[in-house]
């Protein structure tokens, strides 16, 4: 199915939203004291904001490991993102699955903290990328100001 333009955009705006959505998440769960539920977040915040960069480029991915793949092939490897983003993807996406499936494993406080600062520069860096700074997609932002 191809989106127009205006479908494109929108979706890309949604993405985008979602991600800042659990970016925001994610460091409330810290707050919290809840580390598994911020690593779930990061990862989320980043795989939307990822798609929303595949969606731009024609991409469509059915599944985790495909949209990792696909981000790693078309972003990675040209050079349009720092190779240091494809080792945190897969390493947040370990930790993700985890914290998410792995009852005997608890995530330590440090682990995602360690997970917080990269996914909020992949966020900005992606938003750059695609050059929206110029409107703003974060509805939820604006009843906040």
């Amino acid at each position: 199915m191809r989106l127009s333009e205006s479908e494109r955009l929108t979706l890309i705006g949604l993405q985008l939203e979602k991600a800042a959505k659990n970016l925001s998440q994610a460091d409330d769960m810290i707050r919290l004291g809840y580390y598994d539920m911020a690593a779930n977040r990061y990862y989320y915040a980043c795989f939307h904001a990822i798609q929303a960069l595949l969606i731009n480029n024609g991409i469509s991915c059915h599944t985790h490991a495909g949209t990792i793949a696909e981000f790693g092939k078309n972003f990675i490897l040209t050079g349009a993102f720092d190779v240091s983003f494809g080792r945190f993807i897969s390493r947040l996406e370990q930790l993700r699955e985890k914290g998410d499936y792995n009852c005997a494993y608890e995530i330590e406080e440090s682990e995602v903290r360690l997970m917080a600062e990269p996914a909020h520069e992949l966020l900005e860096l992606i938003k750059n990328y695609l050059n929206f700074n110029r409107i703003s997609l974060f509805r939820y932002d604006e009843d906040n100001c």
